[in-house]
């Protein structure tokens, strides 16, 4: 199943259930019920009964009293990908709770988490500090960053902005966890999670071209935008995926399969790849590559360098609530 967690989560999974994939349910699970609004899928609303500005510690605190709910929403599920976007309350309050919840449940989980755009400055601390506690309790984390997906302009306005990089997303998830088809060869949904269980963070970035050398210019365009953020050459697994129409060649396949490794710097990266005939004359090439030890991240969560605290999520409620009765 697909979980979207949060405004961006939501967003994201809703567009992801009207493409053809390997995903059997879908639901979501917000504080703002707008999120909810239009939404196919199972849904859990977490309320506030105070109007107040939330936080991450906020909204863990509120979540205690939906636990219950929250199991049966991934009860039955073998794998659920968690996806949330990083930085706000919702986001990252409820994920690592719920990656854990699924942990317990034993149920593998891939937590796919979209870091925010370099301008939102205010958001690294809890993005970095949520980042850290998913790898913490995940199988795998997929790292989808904003910067690399979209590059914005002037005369774009924050909304396409972010909309942009939400539907590029959704196409490098889709590409990833497409079915069989006569116009496709897909990779296949266990050599996806071999890549993504691998130890460390896993990376998910895609570019387009339309130029002569057009599988090679996109899959560098893709790398770069990893190597922004982490040491390429400490990928060991990747998969590659070429979408565009039917002139795409089988030497452009090749191309890219060859070529990969010698772009992370690592010749001895274990590659898969897919096929989809089904896209434009724009070349569209998915990456995603695991193995990463640490990335640029680390350095938004100052306390990740202290080994003395304890490191257990913390939880608090609004003020002005009715003191709780204990729970166990």
């Amino acid at each position: 199943m697909a979980l979207g967690i949060g405004s961006a989560g939501a967003r994201i999974v809703s567009l992801l259930s009207k493409e053809t994939t390997l995903v059997d349910r879908f639901a979501y699970i917000s504080c703002d019920e707008s999120d909810l609004e239009a939404k196919e899928g199972e849904k859990l609303l977490i309320q506030c009964p105070i109007d107040q500005k939330m936080t991450p510690p906020m909204v863990r605190g509120l979540s205690i009293a939906y636990i219950d709910e929250i199991k049966s929403l991934i009860d039955g599920a073998r794998i659920v990908f968690i996806v949330a976007g990083l930085g706000r309350a919702t986001g990252s309050g409820l994920a690592p709770v719920v990656a854990q919840l699924a942990k317990e449940n034993g149920t593998d989980t891939v937590s796919v988490a979209v870091m925010p755009f370099a301008f939102e400055e205010k958001l690294r601390f809890y993005s970095g500090l949520a980042l850290r506690r998913l790898r913490s309790v995940s199988r795998g984390v997929v790292v989808v960053d904003n910067d690399t997906l979209f590059k914005s302009t002037s005369d774009a306005t924050l909304k396409e902005v972010y909309d942009i990089a939400n539907s590029t997303a959704v196409k490098a998830l889709g590409s990833l966890l497409a079915r069989q088809a006569e116009d496709s060869i897909p990779v296949g949904l266990n050599k996806v999670l071999g890549t993504v269980f691998q130890d460390g963070y896993s990376f998910l970035t895609c570019a387009s071209s339309g130029s002569v050398d057009k599988a090679e210019e996109a899959l560098a365009r893709a790398i770069i935008g990893i190597s922004k953020r982490a040491e390429t050459k400490d990928a060991n697994h990747a998969v590659v995926v070429l979408t565009g129409d039917t002139t795409l060649k089988a030497s452009e396949t090749a191309t890219a399969v060859k070529r990969l490794g010698s772009m992370f710097g690592s010749e001895v990266i274990d590659v898969e790849y897919a096929v989809n005939y089904r896209g434009g004359s724009q070349l569209q090439v998915s990456v995603l590559a695991s193995g990463f030890k640490a990335t640029r991240y680390d350095e938004y969560d100052p306390l990740s360098s202290l080994r003395s605290i304890d490191d257990a999520m913390d939880c608090t409620l609004p003020s002005g609530l009715e003191a709780l009765s204990s729970f166990d």
